[in-house]
């Protein structure tokens, strides 16, 4: 039980740390945009440090700009040809030990709105169940699958339904490669990879998360990755080494405290103009090298998606306080086509219009949510389904007991 009278102290107390938490990066986000204004041509010096600090470090996560200087500042104009939008996202459920039974599931929501069609959107949903050890339906390379397993492998269904759409979509359409097609997924592009993965093993999972995109640049479509409310500081750790001595660039001086921990990119760019977005830049990572050497480098921009001012307010400055920032991923062969790039970024941020967040993605998740009572519907079929076979199957004294008592 919560007591919540106890905590009325606490409260405001920790309302009064946010308070100057705030105000701290506020003023420590302002002297890094000073410093962006003073490194903002990407020189051969800064080439050299990039090149220097990933010898010296190869888990160092900087940026590395794919333009000609930092503070680039792009204007996406206002979406002129209909497109077709796809856009998924997934779900899951964890393996859990108390449960009556060892499994997991993912579930992939989809839409697809043909734009100017009069057409009602499609969906779909696709939930898959399997063992999450010694599973005879399913490969496995590991004895049992744990959380980051299950969201690898949500999240390289999601990339599959994603690439799948598309092609059916370019398919429909004729072939006409004319016509915009958006593939839209709910996060980044770039997979996370446990480092005690074995390099064998990443190979694999390069291999896999790559040939989607594949897929999706055979099908001449446009791939991104939507980040809501991003935390990455990739751009600052740039910053940071640029104002290092060339001979400081260490692994220990890489990763000494500076005054730019604790901030976020989004923050550094939080002054951009609804519409607008930076420079591309591509994030140092092995896994990215590994998807450079498929082909599919994954590159990033942040972008202002809150909606465009009346125009009695266009000569205004702009409020951070209304900034609506995200971060958008890509593969560097979509940013090869500069005009295909505005105008997917377009269409989505038209989608974003509504909801200051895109639609149809919140549509997908929709789509792809397992609630609760779901979840108890799903455990009761496979309760019936071991019964009927002989098979024991009862929760765990203490899921038993927890459950009984947070019914309350």
């Amino acid at each position: 039980m919560l007591e919540l009278n106890r905590l009325t102290g606490q409260v405001a107390d920790l309302a009064q740390a946010l308070a100057g938490q705030r105000s701290d990066q506020r003023q420590r986000t302002e002297r890094a945009r000073q410093q962006l204004r003073l490194h903002a041509q990407v020189t051969e010096e800064l080439r050299h440090k990039i090149d220097v600090a990933r010898r010296a470090d190869e888990s160092w996560r900087g940026a590395d700009p794919l333009g000609d200087r930092l503070d680039q500042r792009i204007q996406t104009g206002p979406q002129t040809e209909p497109a077709t939008l796809v856009a998924v996202d997934g779900s899951q459920i964890y393996p859990d030990t108390h449960a009556i039974a060892l499994y997991y599931l993912t579930n992939v929501g989809a839409i697809v709105l043909r734009q100017g069609s009069g057409a009602a959107p499609f969906t779909s949903t696709a939930p898959l169940l399997r063992m999450a050890n010694d599973d005879p339906l399913e490969e496995q390379d590991h004895d049992r699958v744990d959380a980051d397993e299950v969201n690898l492998r949500r999240d390289l269904r999601e990339m599959e339904t994603l690439a799948s759409l598309a092609r059916r979509q370019r398919e429909e359409l004729g072939g006409d490669m004319g016509h915009l097609v958006v593939a839209l997924a709910d996060g980044p592009l770039l997979p996370w990879l446990p480092q005690r993965m074995p390099d064998k093993e990443q190979r694999e999972r390069v291999r896999r998360f790559t040939a989607p995109l594949e897929d999706l640049r055979a099908s001449y479509a446009a791939p991104l990755g939507y980040v809501d409310r991003p935390r990455s500081a990739n751009v600052l750790r740039l910053l940071h080494l640029a104002q290092l001595p060339l001979e400081d660039i260490s692994k220990e001086r890489l990763r000494q405290r500076n005054d730019y921990d604790g901030l976020s990119d989004a923050a550094l760019f939080q002054d951009l103009r609804p519409g607008q977005r930076t420079a591309l830049f591509a994030a140092t990572s092995e896994i990215n090298e590994n998807f450079d050497g498929a082909g599919h480098r994954i590159c990033f921009c942040y972008m202002n998606v809150a909606p465009e001012p009346d125009e009695a307010d266009r000569i205004v400055e702009p409020d951070e306080k209304n900034a609506v920032m995200a971060r958008v991923e890509l593969p560097v062969w979509l940013a090869a086509d500069p005009g295909r790039l505005e105008a997917a970024l377009a269409a989505v941020w038209a989608d974003c219009r509504l909801l200051h967040y895109p639609y149809l993605l919140t549509r997908a998740h929709e789509l792809a949510l397992v609630t609760r009572q779901e979840r108890a519907a799903l455990e009761q079929m496979l309760h019936i389904e071991m019964m009927r076979r002989g098979l024991r199957s009862e929760e765990s004294p203490k899921a038993n007991t927890k459950r009984t008592v947070g019914g309350r």
